[in-house]
């Protein structure tokens, strides 16, 4: 893999490894708010990092709630 992958793959699984991740996409009342707290949580400052941060809310957020 390249360097760009392993570092967007990096955050990828610091975003998974955040204690009490699904407990709080439960909680949360809105996708926003739960992007907000991941982005808060990890400490992200760049676009770019914010983005891929994003992108695995997203992805969690609906398989999470598709079981509703």
């Amino acid at each position: 893999m390249g360097k760009v992958k392993n570092y967007m793959t990096d955050i990828e699984e610091k975003v998974f490894d955040i204690e009490g991740l699904e407990e709080k996409i439960g909680e949360c009342e809105t996708m926003t708010e739960m992007k907000a707290w991941v982005v808060e949580k990890l400490g992200l400052t760049t676009h770019f990092d914010i983005g891929i941060a994003e992108g695995v809310v997203e992805e969690c957020w609906v398989d999470f709630w598709s079981f509703y």
